[in-house]
């Protein structure tokens, strides 16, 4: 999509669809055609009492639309730069989460994942809780993968 005032649409960050950074949207997986896709992985079974990271990805979108001023990529002032102007991002929205059902979720994140990969993409996935990234190191490995988080916490940090 062409952004600015020569073509009459500047599709700013308060209108349209929050998309992450305002890219455009493939909810068909078998049809990704870019060099990144992000997915949505809004999870949250994994927490304990402190639900809500289901709510993540929907907020990381809201918030990248901020970055799409009436042009492609994300300009920053200081460096006078605009930055992934030539990166094609699509996407490609939220995997299908069933409540209480961690195994089936994982299994749909862990398709969304693969279906990036399949299409020479890469996959960024915004979530959700820790536990994403089992499916996700999956995707890449297979179902052996042992998958290992770093954590700005160290050991043994209570809240």
């Amino acid at each position: 999509m062409s952004h600015g005032y020569e073509t009459g649409r500047l599709d700013l960050p308060f209108v349209g669809i929050a998309t992450f950074a305002k890219s455009p949207y493939e909810p068909d997986w078998s049809k990704i055609d870019a060099d990144v896709a992000i997915l949505g992985a809004p999870f949250d079974f994994g927490t304990q009492w402190r639900a809500g990271a289901r709510f993540g990805p929907r907020g990381i979108r809201d918030a990248s639309t901020l970055f799409s001023f009436g042009h492609a990529g994300a300009y920053d002032h200081e460096d006078d730069v605009t930055y992934l102007a030539d990166t094609r991002i699509v996407d490609i929205g939220d995997a299908d989460i069933l409540h209480t059902d961690t195994e089936t979720s994982h299994t749909n994140i862990e398709k969304g994942v693969r279906a990036i990969l399949e299409a020479g993409a890469l996959p960024v996935v915004l979530g959700g809780d820790h536990s994403i990234n089992i499916p996700c190191v999956a995707a890449f490995f297979g179902p052996a993968a042992n998958p290992y988080r770093a954590d700005r916490r160290p050991p043994g940090f209570r809240r």
